[in-house]
């Protein structure tokens, strides 16, 4: 089975959006052992878009389309569709009635120019959307099934997961495990398995996420499951602590919130050159709230003294952005918060070096993240990073929360590593 992919939108085209669909059904297909043969974008022009699904068409059983079928006067895709298989437009009763009673259960009543949601190339058919407005389409072209959904991602998604992903004939056994690093070069990490991977007949994919990295291990075909599975635990202990696996869906942040969850412990933040956004990367994880209770932005330098209890003249001996100063926030936040660890930051995330009287200029991308642990010495890491400025904010965030993770990932921390 083999599936081709048309993306419908100007707004793709210009760069105003980025494509989700496409990539979430190629995963979805890759994981049945499905051959993708193509994304191809078009604008909002009914002969492009035929073109498209003709080519399309010719090298794939099953073109899904995403896109252009809303009330608007861009929304072209149903032309596009009609003038692919050579066919007029015909006004489908049902499909307009279904339209007007999702919008009746909104409270709306339909503008005129709704009317061409009820349209569909003649010998088609239409497809109830189960979470938005805009029927789908099912059609034919020679042996070709060619479906068109809307193109809001959870429409989208409803309408593959109730029309495509049931007629997709799975392909080869495809089985996969993944893990994650965070700090680490891609090059590195991968280079460290690429020869276990490939002895036992594997397929590694490498997936960096600025400043995280994504590993798939992937088996193919005949007993892939056991392959996978004699490989996995020599990988893991080719990588030890510097991989880990997070929960279904997750990385770095959700393993620090499960790691603290399983313990039953408790953590503050403390941050200048990341400007709140370690907690806010923890924040965005469900369950976050019964980790981190409280955090701070102590961007300007009296608040480290007046929040946190910095010492000033610790500030004025060794400098803002500095060693000592970390440790300082680390230990005041974890003190003031009563909390059993906190994360603190400080550095410089550019383009200009910070400049104190007296002492040498500190450059963009120099950055320290310390780590408080109750019962433990802090630590501390100095970064220098050479990104601009949101990637130094983020690689610093990211390497507090490694920070974290590797302290708690051995066990010897409140017993919580696996």
């Amino acid at each position: 089975m083999t599936v081709g992919v048309v993306l419908v939108g100007d707004e793709l085209l210009s760069g105003r959006r980025t494509d989700a669909n496409g990539s979430w059904l190629a995963r979805r297909l890759d994981a049945r052992g499905v051959a993708l043969t193509g994304l191809t974008v078009v604008g909002d022009d009914p002969a492009a878009i035929a073109e498209a699904v003709q080519h399309a068409a010719t090298r794939a059983r099953c073109v899904v389309v995403s896109g252009g079928l809303g009330p608007t006067s861009d929304d072209r895709t149903r032309a596009g569709l009609a003038r692919a298989l050579g066919v007029a437009l015909a006004f489908d009763e049902a499909a307009w009635a279904s339209v007007v009673a999702c919008l009746a259960r909104r409270g709306r009543t339909p503008p005129p120019g709704e009317r061409r949601q009820g349209e569909v190339p003649v010998g088609g058919r239409w497809l109830a959307n189960p979470v938005g407005i805009a029927p789908g389409l099912a059609l034919t072209l020679g042996d070709t099934s060619i479906y068109a959904f809307p193109g809001v991602p959870r429409e989208w998604r409803a309408l593959c997961e109730a029309h495509v992903l049931p007629t997709v004939v799975a392909g080869e056994e495809v089985v996969a495990r993944t893990l994650w690093s965070a700090g680490i070069p891609e090059a590195e990490i991968a280079a460290r398995i690429e020869p276990l991977v490939a002895a036992a007949g594997l397929d590694l994919a490498s997936y960096p996420h600025d400043g995280e990295v994504e590993l798939v291990l992937r088996a193919r075909g005949t007993d892939a499951a056991s392959r996978l599975e004699q490989t996995w635990g020599a990988v893991r202990a080719a990588l030890g602590i510097d991989a880990f696996v997070p929960p279904a869906g997750g990385g770095l942040a959700h393993e620090v919130i499960a790691r603290m969850r399983a313990a039953g412990r408790t953590l503050a933040t403390a941050e200048s050159v990341t400007g709140g956004l370690v907690a806010r990367m923890l924040t965005a994880v469900p369950g976050a709230s019964a980790v981190l209770p409280v955090g701070w932005i102590t961007y300007a330098t009296v608040q480290k003294t007046l929040r946190l209890g910095v010492s000033a003249a610790l500030i004025e001996r060794h400098g803002v952005v500095s060693e000592a100063v970390a440790r300082a926030l680390a230990e005041g936040a974890r003190a003031t918060a009563r909390t059993d660890a906190a994360l603190a930051t400080t550095g410089v995330a550019g383009p200009e070096p910070v400049e104190e009287p007296g002492r040498p200029a500190v450059a963009p991308g120099t950055v320290f993240v310390a780590l408080a642990l109750a019962g433990r010495e802090t630590v501390c890491l100095r970064l220098d990073l050479p990104f601009e400025r949101t990637l130094v904010q983020r690689h610093a965030a990211l390497r507090a929360l490694d920070l974290l993770r590797r302290a708690l990932a051995d066990g010897s921390v409140w017993g919580v590593g696996r």
